[in-house]
């Protein structure tokens, strides 16, 4: 119990000095989830002291409890995403984004029922090959838990006490038609409008960058069809800057300091965007060297989950060196036994 307490005590204060520090890193969420986890094992310890079990009989409770939450945890998971799926394509129609989150909740629920299988079964020697082969899988879903509570925990951070800013920048998407503004644009505006008018009365006389280039199938650029989004709602033609060359978020940003400089805009700058998005970008401001904070917008239910996937496969891929020999390390077990059965059998 007190290892518990010593390791879940270092982590929250490493995670709070953390933030404090430099808020926009995703480092920040593995010690945030690595204390939680300490804390929920501490409290299924002293639930089970407190029955009067023996030493061992706690240990195996705590083992069974920690592993039944765990499979009924992934197994809904898994469902979800599939629904999640379904939903998609009726209401889009066949592409990657369903595609993504069907795959991955079929693999999941496949993953989970092979295990029940096994149990049922009492195929006691197959359950070594399931551990071997759930590491590197236990991996990817630490780090993805982590995302999705340390974006949210963020998200509320910057919504309740995000400071005046002297720059909006609100970051463009898809235009529908090729020329109007979507509900999930029209939301990032409104997040960053919101932003805009509190600064304001703040006294901070902020410039908002209406940030987005045209696409190939788009008739205008998105941050044109944004900035008159915003000026047929009323907004002060004067503080509105449009960044017109960019294609990703990281031209978003780039171009948008440049056009900073121009304006002569120097302090904290609040980058609005979508929740999926939020946490994402604001590691990209941080490595760009843009001083402020990140803020998003709701998104449609059902196209949450599959964007929130490829936003977290994105940040692994700009981690990819470490997280592909991590995943390398654990996987070595099942491939050492593979290697084994097959020169055995042959």
């Amino acid at each position: 119990m007190g290892p518990l307490v010593v390791t879940a005590a270092l982590l929250l204060a490493a995670f709070g000095f953390g933030v404090w520090r430099e808020s926009r890193r995703f480092g920040l969420g593995l010690l945030l989830t690595g204390a939680l986890s300490c804390l929920v094992l501490l409290v299924l310890v002293l639930t089970l002291s407190a029955l009067d079990v023996s030493e061992g009989m706690t240990l195996a409770w705590v083992l069974a409890g920690v592993f039944g939450l765990f499979v009924l945890a992934v197994a809904t998971l898994g469902g979800f995403l599939i629904v999640n799926a379904v939903t998609m394509r009726r209401k889009e129609g066949l592409g990657l984004p369903m595609l993504l989150s069907g795959a991955l909740g079929a693999a999941i629920l496949g993953y989970v029922t092979a295990g029940v299988v096994i149990l049922v079964l009492n195929r006691g020697d197959l359950i070594g090959w399931m551990f071997m082969a759930g590491l590197p899988a236990a991996y990817v879903a630490f780090l993805f838990v982590s995302y999705l509570m340390y974006s949210a925990l963020y998200q509320w951070g910057t919504r309740r006490y995000g400071a005046p800013v002297s720059t909006v920048v609100v970051l463009g998407s898809g235009l529908g038609g090729g020329e109007r503004v979507t509900p999930l644009l029209a939301g990032r505006l409104e997040r960053g409008r919101a932003v805009f008018d509190r600064s304001v009365e703040a006294g901070a006389g902020p410039i908002l960058i209406a940030s987005g280039g045209r696409g190939s199938d788009e008739k205008l650029s998105e941050a044109e069809a944004m900035s008159r989004w915003l000026l047929e709602r009323g907004f002060p033609p004067d503080s509105i800057v449009r960044e017109e060359t960019s294609t990703d978020t990281e031209e978003n940003l780039a171009n948008s300091a440049e056009l900073m400089r121009q304006w002569s805009s120097k302090g904290d700058v609040a980058v609005a965007t979508s929740d999926y998005h939020a946490l994402r970008a604001a590691i990209i401001m941080r490595k760009a060297g843009i001083p402020g904070y990140t803020v998003g917008c709701r998104t449609a239910r059902y196209y949450w989950p599959s964007a929130t996937v490829r936003e977290f496969l994105a940040i692994l891929l700009e981690h990819s060196r470490l997280n592909l020999a991590i995943i390398v390390l654990l996987a070595i077990p099942l491939v050492t036994s593979l290697v084994r059965l097959l020169a055995e059998l042959f």
